[in-house]
């Protein structure tokens, strides 16, 4: 497997958004600053070892898990995980995903 620091600051914003957590109370549990965090999940920045090794325990994944990428090209893998983010959605989150769907849809 080859290293794309890319890949793995979207793997590290999804995982935090399937376990829920927003940015900041992320960055109080693992003692770091929101903008530094910030710079991680956009790829301005590569997260430290120890930093990667917080942010799995905290997040309840194996450090591993960040370098997982093959879920991106899975069809069924992918559409598993947005249903389980779908389904944790209130009503109002659902009609605000359905409306950028359709806005997506456009684009085709």
């Amino acid at each position: 497997m080859i290293f794309d620091d890319t890949k793995l600051a979207k793997r590290i914003k999804e995982i935090r958004l399937g376990k829920g957590l927003t940015q900041e109370t992320l960055c109080e549990q693992i003692d770091i600053e929101p903008p530094n965090y910030s710079k991680i999940e956009t790829n301005k920045s590569v997260p430290s070892l120890k930093t990667l090794c917080k942010l799995a325990s905290v997040l309840g994944v194996t450090p591993n898990d960040f370098f997982e990428y093959d879920h991106f090209s899975n069809e069924k893998k992918l559409d598993e995980m947005n249903m389980k983010i779908y389904n944790s959605f209130s009503l109002r989150k659902k009609q605000s995903l359905y409306k950028i769907l359709r806005a997506l849809e456009d684009f085709n």
